[in-house]
């Protein structure tokens, strides 16, 4: 296909040296990846025990972070509960259980954004 594709187009306006050095520069890479494709799909091909354990793995690694994702998640959520909570119990003239430089108090600002829920496997940075 890629062949084809290239048979088809017309060839680059090359103006310049500069032009014409990162045309074959970017010749260079292609040709690269093209091999390198080449050479993994051969690799592949040869080795499936290995592709099988790789699939294995990364899907193991993928659990593991979602599972580490969702207890950070649910840290964050307790935290700022507790902080809340005592800020409410202070609001109403209660007697603070933090010290006055205790980090525990940043704990009220924890973002824990209210729009997911504990199932949300996204990892989108917004919590």
């Amino acid at each position: 296909m890629l062949q084809q594709a290239l048979d088809v187009a017309p060839p680059p306006r090359l103006n310049t040296a500069q032009d014409r050095a990162e045309h074959a520069a970017r010749q260079r890479r292609l040709l690269v990846a093209q091999e390198d494709e080449r050479v993994m799909a051969e690799w592949r091909r040869r080795h499936p025990k290995d592709v099988a354990y790789e699939q294995v793995y990364w899907a193991r690694r993928r659990e593991e972070d979602t599972r580490r994702r969702r207890e950070e998640r649910l840290d964050r959520r307790r935290r700022k509960a507790l902080a809340n909570a005592h800020a409410d119990i202070v609001a109403a003239r209660g007697r603070s259980f933090f010290t006055e430089n205790d980090d525990r108090w940043l704990d009220i600002w924890l973002s824990t954004s209210d729009d997911t829920d504990e199932d949300d496997d996204s990892d989108d940075g917004s919590d």
